[in-house]
């Protein structure tokens, strides 16, 4: 689990629900650029189509804080509804993906300071599996969803987050 994450007790409350969190599967990237611009960025409402190279669109339900939600479609047509569940002024937030009591994983945006002109931002995304699978179907779960394509789809939006902070322009589709 993520080491700066400020609050697991979100953890527990899987095995209520008879999930339980699998490995993480991460990116991160340093950007050159202060902490509080990167923030500005990832605190604004609909920023994901700016600097995600396979968002077509994100549709903003509410904002901002705990208790946002957007839709975002990919250019694949596929869509997801992001359920803001932690708000972390000026350091990042969690998002969970689906409705409970089927979502399907958490997702950790964090910026870390470096200096005052540089940070790091990190993505983490922690898989709920369903308890009741054997280990080989969770296995194959993890395997088929949150394995090295989705590390590179990680990587493709930190660099992407970071285009759009340094340029001022927003990441073209890819």
């Amino acid at each position: 689990m993520a080491q700066s994450e400020p609050d697991v007790r979100w953890q527990a409350d899987l095995d209520r629900l008879g999930l339980e969190a699998g490995p993480s599967v991460s990116a991160a990237i340093e950007i050159a650029a202060a902490a509080d611009a990167v923030w500005q960025g990832l605190s604004a409402p609909g920023y994901l189509k700016r600097c995600h190279p396979f968002c077509e669109s994100t549709e903003v339900e509410r904002w901002p804080g705990v208790g946002s939600r957007d839709q975002i479609t990919y250019y694949s047509g596929r869509n997801y509804r992001r359920n803001f569940v932690e708000w972390f002024d000026g350091v990042g937030y969690d998002i969970e993906l689906g409705e409970r009591p089927d979502q399907t994983a958490r997702v950790l945006w964090r910026i870390t300071p470096l200096s005052a002109t540089s940070c790091r931002l990190s993505i983490e995304v922690v898989p709920f599996l369903k308890q009741d699978l054997s280990e080989e179907r969770k296995r194959q779960y993890q395997e088929r969803l949150f394995g090295p394509d989705l590390r590179h789809y990680l990587e493709c939006v930190v660099k992407g987050v970071d285009y759009w902070i340094r340029t001022g322009r927003d990441v073209e589709r890819d």
